[in-house]
């Protein structure tokens, strides 16, 4: 029987995929449910799920029917204004202060004269920060008042600290799967999920406090879930937690280089707070690029008419947000209705990697110990990647019947970011693509 570690709906699909493919799956779930949300009708992120033609089926299999959506219409807020993306060239003006806006316009220009002289990979402009990465496409000021505090507030970490690779994902430009979403709701996906493991011959088994790995021979063996010793056989354990808490679980089995990697990548929380309010503009998303308000992103999500969700990024420390607060942040930006009485609070732990500068190295060499040891890290908190509903269920599937699979190979197919001479091109008028 494959095992499979997780503490939400990411280690559940991950496991539901296993089952698919016939495999029996035991799911060690630290949540005291199967899926670890206090909401499973509230989508997360956007509620699309993103994967090819080719990959539909399997993702049905998984999720149930999947239904087309349309490519989410986004918005941008600041000064208490709202734009559309793109944004026309009044609405780029809007987005600074009198005193800047002609340095900001000089500032973008030069930089596009000198990106159209220097090839993306020479001439010493690496990049390693998303802070650089902005400030060679647009200028410092466009860094500095359209996306140092959005970032800070989306991801936790100042432009300064994050690896380039996080503006590579969400700002380039770049071919997606046409969004789909679950036919019957998110609530019936993860219901789906469930029903695939258990008619497979699975087990779940929730408030599951995994207390270490037993290493035979330089390889997981078991695992000790209270007083209960779990064996992994041939396979390896699927594990959809940080490295952090899989190097725990390892023990002297890891290194103390790789404890120390492991300590380093760290992960925030993502809080959505949904509550009650009528639409104020013709989209989906709104971003916001006000420096004083807590939250990055207000959405309108499909299957829930009349409502709008919140979305925050909070340390693992910090308690949940007043809701109060957000309906007063909210209200100043048009949604004058908008019920804190309403308001259902869903907490994704372990949610936003922060990926710093020197991540990369410490990823690959985490990967290479795990992969030996026998633990394949799935799902979006075991990869430690911003992959959402369907990447992850694709990781799941390369990974189904393999007895040593090959983390760096798969995200590297299925992840990696585009890195073009076009890409240089990128404009705060679009803003975010992701």
């Amino acid at each position: 029987m494959a095992v499979v570690i997780g503490s939400g709906v990411d280690g559940l699909r991950a496991a539901a995929m296993l089952a698919s493919t016939g495999a029996q799956v035991q799911l060690i779930q630290e949540s005291e449910s199967a899926h670890g949300l206090a909401h499973p009708s509230m989508p997360e992120g956007n509620g699309h799920v993103l994967v090819d033609g080719s990959f539909r089926a399997a993702a049905e299999s998984v999720m149930g029917p999947l239904a087309s959506a349309a490519t989410p219409r986004r918005w941008v807020a600041k000064n208490g204004s709202l734009e559309s993306l793109p944004m026309s060239r009044r609405g780029v003006a809007g987005l600074f202060a009198a005193e800047e806006l002609s340095d900001a316009g000089l500032r973008f220009l030069e930089r596009r004269v000198r990106n159209n002289l220097i090839p993306l990979t020479g001439e010493g402009q690496e990049e390693r920060t998303y802070r650089e990465w902005v400030v060679r496409r647009m200028g410092d000021p466009a860094y500095r008042f359209a996306y140092a505090s959005y970032a800070q507030r989306r991801w936790g970490l100042q432009g300064d600290m994050m690896s380039v690779a996080v503006a590579r994902a969400f700002h380039n430009p770049r071919s997606r799967p046409d969004p789909l979403v679950p036919a019957a709701g998110s609530a019936s996906a993860i219901e789906n999920a469930v029903a695939v493991i258990e008619n497979n011959g699975g087990e779940i088994i929730t408030a599951a406090n995994v207390r270490e790995f037993v290493v035979e021979d330089g390889r997981v063996a078991a695992v000790r879930v209270g007083r209960r010793k779990i064996g992994v056989g041939d396979q390896p354990v699927w594990v959809a937690r940080t490295p952090a808490v899989t190097a725990g679980w390892l023990g002297d089995a890891l290194s103390s280089g790789g404890h120390v990697d492991a300590s380093c990548l760290q992960a925030h929380d993502r809080v959505r707070v949904l509550m009650q309010a009528n639409p104020v503009v013709d989209g989906e998303e709104v971003h916001l690029l006000d420096s004083d308000v807590e939250p990055f992103r207000v959405a309108q999500l499909s299957g829930h008419p009349g409502c709008i969700a919140i979305d925050l990024t909070v340390s693992p420390f910090e308690p949940d947000p007043d809701v109060e607060e957000l309906a007063g942040v909210v209200r100043r930006l048009g949604w004058v209705d908008a019920d804190p009485t309403t308001a259902r609070v869903e907490r994704h732990h372990e949610w936003v990697p922060l990926w710093a500068p020197v991540v990369h190295p410490r990823l690959r060499r985490l990967s290479l110990a795990f992969r030996a040891l026998g633990v394949a890290p799935v799902g979006r908190r075991g990869t430690f990647a911003p992959i959402g509903i369907g990447t992850e269920l694709m990781l799941a599937a390369r990974y189904a019947g393999d007895p040593d699979p090959d983390q760096r190979e798969a995200m590297r197919v299925l992840l990696a970011p585009p890195v073009k001479d076009e890409d240089l091109d990128a404009s705060f008028r679009d803003f975010i693509w992701q």
